[in-house]
């Protein structure tokens, strides 16, 4: 799982993306765009590639060009995110470790003002204990591998900062099947007990929204694949995750993520309302399932 060579930067790749969306919008091929911002077409291939860094004079000058003027806040969060090292957070130390897309996904997740989260198996990792962590990669699906397990474990348990840090807590809305709820583990049997405590506690908090999508759901929803909305601060697009244990496959493209939202809310929809399903994970809880 180790890489030999790193991609540019998630972010810096978001903002190459982003101003060859603007650019597109304002009906310029690549070749016109440079000749108007005064450069060669390899240099913006490789900013709209994510290779190069983007300063915040340019950065501006591209959107002036493309027909977008006085937006300081896109241009202050553009260069910022262009020019911030990869490293910048806790994952430093992981990078080369994991995966490409599980780096991607970390440093996004980070990034994020609000997450949607849909899982039709298990609690979602930003929601789990640590016994249940420790169990999940433990188990015999995974590679016997015990320094990969640990490492995997201590990166999940990290990721949970975000809906804790002070002043700026993500905002987390989850949909939990409640056939996750029933699992157990026979070799610790204190986990699941430790976990509902876990879930309950968390529901309560603010930031968090617990829904339980109980048993007799129709099989539709009770079927559909893992996935996480990451939505952000202006001027970043919303983009989805196609969850896997190792950063699954992220999706961009406004008709994707429409589409997947929809199918968010009508689970949601079918799901018990918040307080509803607090009572029902106390329940679970307290033996009565």
């Amino acid at each position: 799982m180790t890489q030999k060579k790193l991609p540019p930067p998630v972010m810096r790749r978001r903002v190459g993306s982003l101003l060859r969306d603007y650019r597109e919008q304002a009906d310029l091929g690549p070749g016109a765009a440079a000749k108007k911002l005064s450069w060669d077409t390899t240099r913006q291939g490789r900013i709209e590639r994510g290779i190069y860094r983007v300063a915040v004079d340019d950065i501006r000058r591209m959107l002036e060009t493309y027909g977008i003027h006085g937006d300081e806040e896109a241009v202050r969060e553009m260069a910022a995110a262009s020019n911030e090292a990869a490293g910048a957070g806790w994952w430093a130390s992981y990078m080369g470790q994991i995966s490409n897309a599980l780096l991607d996904f970390i440093i996004l997740e980070s990034k994020a003002k609000k997450i949607q989260i849909q899982h039709p198996a298990i609690i979602p990792g930003l929601l789990q204990a640590p016994g249940y962590v420790r169990e999940i990669f433990n188990s015999p699906l995974h590679p016997d591998n015990r320094e990969l397990s640990d490492m995997l474990s201590a990166i999940r348990m990290a990721r949970q900062e975000v809906l804790h840090r002070p002043g700026n807590p993500i905002q987390l809305h989850a949909l939990i099947s409640e056939a996750a709820l029933l699992h157990r583990f026979p070799n610790a049997p204190g986990v699941m007990k430790e976990q509902l405590r876990k879930l309950a506690d968390d529901a309560a908090r603010p930031n968090i929204t617990i829904q339980i999508v109980p048993v007799d759901v129709p099989a539709y929803a009770a079927a559909n694949q893992a996935m996480t909305i990451l939505n952000f601060n202006h001027p970043w697009p919303t983009a989805v995750s196609i969850d896997s244990s190792l950063g699954g496959s992220l999706l961009d493209e406004p008709a994707e993520v429409r589409d997947l939202a929809v199918v968010f809310e009508k689970i949601a929809e079918l799901a018990l309302p918040a307080e509803k399903s607090r009572d029902r994970i106390n329940a679970h809880l307290e033996g009565k399932f």
